[in-house]
């Protein structure tokens, strides 16, 4: 069942279920999270289905999710609803003019960002204490601003109390999901997954430039994977080089911090984006997870028999697509890929 709102007051006007189609939610680490859904023209509910009222998803795990419809289709048949996430709608309920906060807390950071919105803060790890500057940029901006300088990730969700919305949160955490040593084989248990490489970004060295300060100058440092030069470069000998520029603007940088991310940036760009897809009823019977299943943001331990010797990964859910009337169909991506030796495995273990 999914609950339709007033987009001006809240308050619920209809509840679908017997004759919702094609209910499909997707969520991802980009942030990017959607709804779409099928329901009959003719139906007297339909006249509820109309731009910027709200939707309310169960969610995958405990709770609720909310989406906002902003995109509409009629046939003769079936009205067709694409609804994007809620908290997006930050972008529309406050603008940030020009400010440096100096002695910062994420707490306190986020919640000079989030005053005066729907959104309030949630759940933090503590992340040291930052100076912040903003440009002239919308709320939801802001947020994310607070989120890459204390080196958060972020989660958005609501809270319901009976058939009412009474809260919204933004979560800033050290680390989403969680970890219990869950293992899966590549090429062996999970012979159905589908396994994509893009190296489209693939780089070997990367020219990595700060902020501009006050004065005008720009740090820059080059840092350089002698290793990855070897396997992937031409006989020229020359690397693969892109430019990179961390965010957000730290006018504190340093050549240490500027080479720390660089080097952090690279070790992602030297192997190809490597991606995993499996279905969750294959995931769920390889792991034996019929009562413990893993969830947006969990990390998977993966051994990839195609490599000799075996290749072995620690990896996040970054995507989960569900269809919420039927969760055996939900599929998983994988990635955030963390690569260790045999050896190392051994040692671990």
């Amino acid at each position: 069942m999914i609950h339709i709102l007033d987009y001006k007051t809240d308050n619920i006007v209809a509840f679908l279920e017997n004759q919702l189609e094609d209910a499909v939610h997707l969520r991802n680490m980009d942030l990017e999270e959607t709804f779409r859904f099928e329901w009959p023209v003719n139906d007297e509910k339909a006249e509820y289905i109309v731009g910027r009222n709200r939707i309310v998803i169960p969610d995958d795990k405990t709770g609720y999710r909310e989406f906002i419809i902003n995109e509409l289709e009629k046939d003769a048949d079936n009205v067709i609803a694409y609804c994007s996430a809620s908290f997006l709608d930050l972008k529309k309920q406050k603008i940030i003019s020009p400010t440096t906060l100096t002695g910062q807390t994420v707490n306190t950071a986020a919640n000079w960002v989030l005053s005066g919105t729907e959104w309030q803060l949630g759940v933090t790890d503590y992340s040291g204490i930052r100076q912040i500057t903003f440009e002239y940029m919308n709320a939801y901006d802001a947020i994310l601003q607070v989120k890459e300088t204390f080196g958060c990730e972020i989660s958005f969700r609501i809270e319901v109390d009976g058939n009412e919305i009474v809260k919204r949160y933004v979560d800033l955490v050290t680390r989403l999901g969680k970890f219990d040593g869950k293992e899966v084989t590549f090429g062996k248990d999970l012979s159905g997954i589908r396994r994509k490489i893009n190296y489209d970004n693939l780089v070997t060295s990367l020219v990595c430039i700060g902020p501009e300060k006050e004065d005008g100058t720009r740090l820059t440092v080059t840092v350089e994977n002698e290793a990855a030069r070897q396997r992937w470069c031409r006989d020229n000998g020359k690397h693969l080089v892109a430019l990179y520029e961390p965010e957000p603007s730290d006018q504190t940088m340093t050549i240490q911090k500027l080479t720390s991310l660089g080097l952090t940036e690279l070790n992602k760009r030297i192997m190809g984006a490597i991606e995993y897809e499996v279905e969750q009823v294959t995931l769920d019977s390889v792991l034996g997870l019929e009562h413990e299943k893993a969830f947006f943001a969990d990390t998977l331990r993966i051994k990839d028999l195609h490599y000799v010797p075996p290749l072995y990964l620690e990896a996040r859910v970054t995507e989960v697509e569900r269809p919420i009337l039927d969760t055996s169909q939900k599929t998983y991506k994988l990635g955030e890929f963390v690569e260790y030796s045999q050896d190392e495995v051994m040692r671990m273990s």
